[in-house]
């Protein structure tokens, strides 16, 4: 498979460049919105203000990232294997990889629980989980529905594979470019109950997107992990 892209590493460092300041934003954002927001309780308010600052993330970062496919004259097709060729195939190989994560991603995590507390440490689920858990409010189910099922595994994957990955192995570091990746993917959800279990499923997607040179499969599978574990949660049980 040549993984040869036709980006200029000056237009990549500005997007990446960009994109931090874009979190820097966000970030910004998220502290306005949390004091501007219509009386209610502080989790209401920080919940509220969170998820203004990842949509800023999600949608503004695909739309820089639109921006330095043109700057480079790439389409999202030849950037990133978007091809309608092969579509059937590639479904339902990231349905396939969702299943069988999914039930890895339990056990490690399991894993995790036991070791935290092995060490004196409090798991604790991601943010977004607890909000589920802790609120019945189907407003606040819906935001994340919408972020965890349809934007994040889009802008994540765009990133972390189709960005980062290669841009790594075009600049000589495949090694680096495979665990470094994954680790970094397990570390930005900041939690650590589930960076083991999140490392993994980087791995599996880092391997599929690197045999099949389409980004089609690991979104695929990335929306059906993020959805099964949201309605895992919602129906009463422990999502990751």
């Amino acid at each position: 498979m040549q993984w040869q892209k036709s980006w200029s590493v000056e237009s990549f460092l500005r997007l990446v460049l960009r994109l931090f300041l874009l979190i820097g934003a966000a970030g910004l954002i998220s502290v306005a919105a949390e004091q501007l927001w219509p009386a209610g309780d502080a989790g209401t308010r920080r919940f509220w203000a969170s998820a203004v600052s990842g949509v800023v993330v999600q949608v503004g970062g695909l739309v820089l990232i639109a921006r330095f496919l043109r700057e480079n004259e790439l389409s999202w097709q030849a950037a990133f294997g978007l091809r309608r060729t092969g579509l059937a195939r590639q479904l339902a190989l990231g349905c396939v990889t969702a299943v069988l994560v999914f039930g890895l991603s339990l056990g490690l995590m399991l894993l995790s629980q036991w070791l935290m507390r092995l060490v004196h440490l409090t798991p604790h689920p991601q943010t977004a989980i607890e909000t589920l858990q802790s609120s019945p409010d189907p407003a606040r189910r819906w935001v994340v529905a919408l972020t965890a099922i349809l934007l994040a595994p889009v802008f994540e994957e765009v990133v972390f594979r189709g960005l980062l990955l290669v841009a790594l192995r075009q600049a000589g570091y495949p090694r680096l470019a495979f665990w470094g990746t994954a680790v970094f993917f397990a570390a930005t959800h900041l939690n650590l109950m589930t960076f083991l279990p999140l490392v993994c499923f980087a791995v599996v997607l880092n391997v599929l997107y690197l045999r099949t040179g389409s980004l089609i499969g690991p979104i695929t599978a990335h929306a059906l992990f993020n959805g099964t574990n949201f309605f895992w949660v919602v129906l009463g049980g422990a999502g990751s």
